[in-house]
């Protein structure tokens, strides 16, 4: 073969699979492909964990992650920074930027399927804006990231990322029902140039802005504001103390770029016959809830020993209760990797009321799985993640394609058992 012929050679495919066909394109290729070769020797490269919130198997840490057993999905990536100003004036940027051959869209039995289904269907995202992403520091220590943006770029695209720093709890309204609710997300300054009070001939009140990042998820999506600020959502976004400091939701985008939640917060003033301050028995905050209490001011607090109950932590009544184990698709792999499990408990009106469950102490959550009338519970292996998650892996039995699994999960409430129950295809 000629030179000339092992020259065009080089260009015939890239790693995405896909065929060159202008110059451009063949450099491209090329270009991409010493980035394959190379990539693990660029000290920019890490291995990182990308995955959503229903996906987030230690759910109270934002650093020092361990994988031994995860529900993430483990992607190659760079890490790097600039320090120019550019977004948010003088504040430092932090991209993450994938190898060529990194997948962008899903099929059913990938791991990441769940994005098509969740994300892009429901609210058009584009794969991975609206993602958390673990990447390991100088020490080697994980810690959480929210990926927030995209530069576009025709060789070398990157996202933007942000460091998780605070983990935002509210209390998610829907009539009466009351439901305590909280995500990691990330702080970012919002200027003001004044000295923090506003003043005219009437009123005098806090003048100081803020702004906070969260993924966009059937959560997220039900947060709200009022264009009257005595009626809209009030956040606690603060150092744990005795008064904190608590805000207003006076905006909330969702649509630069599609993925994202942007809340604007405008300072407002902690209400201790609205707002509670939650605590363990030594007396370390926990949490910190706006509007935990009725809208009327009147309403004294209970004390730490007996806190008012919002209605959805009250026992569940058998005749309201539905129930489902969901998952990233109907297939399990023989010999594949683990399954995730989620059970979802709802009400009659079909909202959502899972998260009560957690604080039952009586609560207990019993895993089985059979094959027609041949019980399979102790042949696979169990993993679980959460109160109301499991992973199941199913050994490499081929005798077994084909067939159906049939899994099942007691829920004990009290005195009630209820079950929810799901089928899946057995393949390779």
């Amino acid at each position: 073969m000629s030179a000339y012929s092992q020259y065009r050679k080089r260009f015939e495919i890239n790693p995405t699979g896909n065929t060159p066909t202008t110059l451009g394109q063949k450099l491209k290729a090329e270009s991409d492909q010493i980035m394959e070769r190379t990539w693990d020797v660029d000290l920019q490269s890490k291995v990182c964990y990308i995955y959503d919130y229903y996906h987030d198997d230690q759910p109270d840490k934002k650093d020092h992650m361990t994988y031994e057993y995860t529900t993430k999905t483990r992607i190659d990536a760079k890490f790097f920074m600039r320090t120019h100003q550019s977004l948010d004036k003088d504040q430092t940027e932090y991209y993450l930027q994938f190898k060529p051959s990194q997948k962008f869209e899903f099929v059913p039995g990938d791991e990441l399927y769940y994005f098509e289904t969740d994300y892009r269907r429901k609210f058009w995202s584009e794969f991975p804006i609206g993602l958390y992403c673990d990447i390991t520091n100088e020490k080697g220590i994980y810690e959480k990231w929210l990926i927030v943006g995209k530069e576009i770029s025709n060789q070398l695209t990157k996202y933007f990322v942000l460091p998780v720093n605070y983990r935002l709890q509210w209390i998610e309204r829907s009539g009466s029902t009351k439901i305590k609710r909280q995500m990691w997300g990330t702080t970012r300054s919002q200027s003001s140039y004044t000295i923090g009070v506003y003043r005219d001939r009437y009123v005098e009140h806090p003048d100081n802005q803020q702004k906070f990042k969260l993924p966009l998820n059937p959560i997220t999506e039900k947060l709200w504001y009022h264009d009257d600020i005595n009626k809209t959502m009030r956040i606690i976004l603060s150092a744990p103390t005795a008064h904190p400091l608590t805000w207003s939701c006076t905006k909330i985008e969702n649509l630069k770029p599609i993925g994202i939640q942007d809340l604007t917060l405008y300072q407002n003033q902690f209400n201790p016959n609205r707002d509670y301050i939650e605590k363990d028995s030594s007396g370390r905050i926990i949490g910190m809830w706006a509007d935990y209490y009725d809208y009327d001011s009147s309403t004294e607090p209970k004390t730490d020993q007996d806190p008012e109950i919002p209605d959805t932590e009250k026992p569940l009544q058998k005749p309201e209760i539905l129930t489902e184990i969901e998952a990233t698709s109907s297939v399990v792999n023989v010999g594949g990797s683990y399954k995730n499990l989620t059970v979802k408990i709802y009400d009659g009106q079909k909202s959502d009321i899972t998260d009560i469950t957690e604080n039952c102490k009586d609560a207990t959550f019993v895993w089985s799985c059979s094959i027609g009338d041949e019980n399979w519970t102790d042949k696979v292996t169990w993993y679980k993640t959460g109160y109301n998650q499991m992973k199941l892996k199913f050994p490499n039995d081929r005798t077994q394609l084909g067939k159906q699994l049939f899994v099942k999960c007691e829920i004990t409430l009290g005195e009630e058992t209820i079950e929810a129950t799901t089928l899946f295809g057995l393949k390779i």
